[in-house]
């Protein structure tokens, strides 16, 4: 990683949101705060021209908030409006009257650090006028400048997978990238301790900024036991009555302080899957902290810790990163699919199931161990003997240097392989 702190780091999103500024009245970038939505913004400012605001400036966001309308209209398109949220749905509402009256396209950019469609203040839909963008932080191939491109290697099977020119890194090194997450100005942090100061602050403001500008939270100190549970639990299957108890919070509460997490991206939940391998399947979803390097900070561990045999926590903090790298390649791989997880109450369970738009599936299991060995495809083989033409293959993602064929279209593969390039693998057995 070589990079000039002071250069825009190159991300997958912009290509994706110059395409569809052009093919769209208003585009809506999305994502979590510090995640690189203004950096986004300005450069397609630069490239587009118009007129950039933040509705972060007090004078911008008052002349906002008091005349919604001649804000929205008295601008040079195309208009770039960041921390859009702020404006409430007055604001929208103003933009919406705009794009009713006329349907040339990129009008209007917003940006905003909430599920837009989801925030309850933000009640007004703009569905057929608007197309999404979403920003992640930054996935390893940005940080890398290599190709993220796991997805694609995956639905193209076995071969395209062993062609994956692997990069070998140790277990420390993976952990290390996990402890430092993909917030851009974490990755450039040259010293731990300003890594830590920046995860402490994220977690501050969203709580005691984020969240009570959507709604007013009385209970702080129980808003932030769910910050804490969900990294706890992060990777394991939400069971909102449990998590309530473990809160000392009313079930109903808990589940609105979850959700409102979610509006702002401190967690994601990934939905089970069913195909009626089992009459015994469980559909509860699996929550992940966004960030891992939030999600570390929370716990209280490092890579260290992380990497000595037989830490439990381990697993799941390399899970959610795995999920959440997953979920990044979704948002500009080729390969239309969707992001799941299994399990049943047999106890069978397979991490991470992405499932194309037509039907084939790719099953992963997460491992922060080295070695692999034959019982930990015992369910990976299990839905590839279910599915038949349909299971593409299975993966075991591990902390190991090298990747491996481990039966019909079962391969083991070190983490690394998110993030690396398509070309002939010398390593490969």
């Amino acid at each position: 990683m070589n990079w000039d702190p002071d250069a825009l780091i190159p991300r997958r999103a912009l290509p994706i949101a110059r395409r569809r500024i052009a093919a769209s009245r208003a585009v809506v970038i999305n994502g979590p705060r510090q995640s690189g939505k203004t950096e986004l913004l300005r450069e397609l400012h630069r490239t587009a021209g118009g007129t950039l605001v933040s509705l972060d400036d007090a004078s911008t966001r008052t002349a906002a908030l008091e005349d919604p309308g001649g804000f929205v209209n008295g601008h040079d398109a195309p208009l770039f409006i960041d921390e859009v949220q702020r404006g409430g749905d007055p604001l929208l509402l103003a933009v919406k009257a705009r794009l009713d009256r006329s349907r040339a396209k990129g009008q209007v950019v917003m940006a905003g650090s909430t599920r837009f469609l989801s925030e309850p203040r933000l009640s007004e839909s703009l569905a057929g006028r608007v197309r999404f963008v979403d920003l992640w932080p930054l996935a390893q191939g940005e940080i890398e400048s290599t190709v993220d491109g796991l997805v694609d290697a995956a639905f193209g099977g076995m071969a395209r997978l062993l062609d994956l020119r692997v990069f070998a890194e140790s277990r420390e090194q993976t952990m290390a990238r996990v402890c430092r997450g993909g917030f851009p100005e974490a990755v450039l942090a040259d010293d731990p301790s300003e890594r830590r100061d920046f995860f402490s602050d994220y977690v501050r403001t969203i709580t005691a900024r984020d969240v009570r500008l959507i709604r007013d939270i009385a209970d702080l100190a129980g808003l932030r036991r769910v910050v804490r549970l969900s990294a706890a639990q992060t990777a394991g299957e939400l069971n909102i009555a449990e998590f309530a108890r473990s809160a000392d919070l009313a079930t109903d509460t808990c589940r609105r302080y979850l959700a409102l997490l979610e509006t702002v991206y401190l967690h994601h939940l990934v939905p089970a899957w069913s195909r009626n391998l089992t009459a015994k399947v469980r559909h509860r979803p699996k929550i992940h902290v966004t960030d891992t390097g939030v999600a570390a900070q929370l716990l209280g561990v490092g890579p260290d810790a992380l990497s000595r045999p037989g830490t439990s926590v381990a697993g799941h903090l390399l899970e959610s990163f795995v999920a959440g790298e997953l979920a990044r390649q979704l948002t500009w791989s080729d390969t239309d699919a969707e992001l799941f997880h299994w399990s049943d109450r047999g106890g069978a369970e397979v991490d991470l199931v992405l499932e194309s738009s037509d039907g084939r599936v790719v099953a992963i299991e997460v491992k922060a161990a080295v070695d692999i060995n034959e019982a930990d495809t015992k369910w990976l083989r299990k839905m590839r003997d279910k599915l038949d033409d349909q299971f593409v293959v299975g993966i075991v993602l591990h902390c190991g240097e090298r990747p491996r064929r481990l039966g019909d279209r079962v391969v083991a593969l070190p983490v690394s392989s998110l993030w690396a390039d398509e070309s002939p693998n010398p390593t490969r057995s």
